[in-house]
């Protein structure tokens, strides 16, 4: 495929007819910190789920979902949207801060869209890219997953920050309310995993880089961190891992959630190797990729 071309966003399945991403076929996940439409962080994370032998891929965010709609796209999105679709195992994205919302926002609104959506499951965006869009929720090796994304960008006045992707980038109340919904009818209200953007409100042990950020845009991702907050104790999941920060972090919260913070772009502690059985268990992966 030209990697000048550009990607076009293309639901060509649903998530339950995709067997690689069946429930009793996915049993250990590589999770991936922010990699900001990096190719070759993204080959080489690639490549080191395969070399472990993972079923799937977990990107946080972060991730610079795009598509041709997008009027500022450029071949370096369009080769890194291509890199994804090729990609030999599944690539699960929770959207972060600065995806292309437009562009998101555009697809979500399609009845493509619409009817992935009604499923609860992650949304396909063609060839080996899935969505796993805010309040989405999934089960694989018995284990029950969610996803909570989106957060606000303390550099979203910075002039050297490019483009207007920020349209809907916040985590609001009525994703909260979905997650929560999405989580009772499926599972009874608890979840084992949730992969978030942010981090909750609950972590203490980093101190989110917002040094000389305006006092509303700190305000504002104080409230989304809050969301993050509600959504651990209303699904009372055993594991978050989330990006954004850039920070490696690991710590127990509401005395039975444990955190996992990935760094970003490939450095050390980006990844996280998850596994379902016999017992959930996450752990970062030292090294850079």
């Amino acid at each position: 495929m030209p990697r000048w071309k550009p990607y076009a966003f293309s639901t060509e399945r649903a998530w339950s007819d995709a067997a690689e991403l069946g429930p009793n076929v996915v049993g250990d996940v590589l999770a991936v910190g922010d990699v900001h439409g990096n190719a070759r962080t993204l080959t080489a994370a690639v490549d080191l789920a395969v070399d472990l032998g993972v079923e799937a891929i977990v990107q946080v965010g972060d991730f610079w979902l795009a598509d041709a709609q997008w009027s500022q796209l450029n071949p370096l999105e369009s080769e890194f949207m291509w890199t994804a679709h090729d990609s030999p195992l599944p690539i699960v994205v929770i959207d972060g801060n600065h995806e292309v919302w437009p562009a998101l926002g555009r697809y979500a609104a399609t009845p493509q869209a619409a009817a992935a959506m009604a499923s609860r499951r992650p949304l396909h965006l063609g060839g080996s890219i899935w969505w796993a869009w805010r309040g989405s929720v999934w089960t694989w090796g018995g284990r029950a997953f969610g996803a909570l994304g989106g957060a606000v960008s303390p550099d979203r006045r910075d002039s050297a920050v490019r483009g207007r992707r920020w349209e809907e980038e916040a985590t609001t109340e009525e994703d909260l309310a979905r997650l929560i919904a999405n989580v009772d009818a499926e599972f009874g209200g608890r979840l084992d995993v949730l992969f978030t953007h942010d981090a909750p409100a609950q972590v203490r042990k980093f101190r989110p880089g917002m040094s000389g950020v305006p006092w509303d845009l700190r305000q504002a991702a104080n409230a989304g961190r809050g969301l993050l907050s509600r959504a651990v104790e209303a699904t009372a999941p055993a594991l978050v891992l989330h990006g954004h920060w850039h920070r490696t972090n690991r710590e127990r919260i509401n005395a039975t959630t444990d955190v996992l913070g990935l760094s970003a772009d490939g450095m050390n502690n980006s990844t996280a190797y998850l596994t379902t059985q016999p017992t959930l268990t996450a752990s970062h992966m030292t090294g850079s990729i």
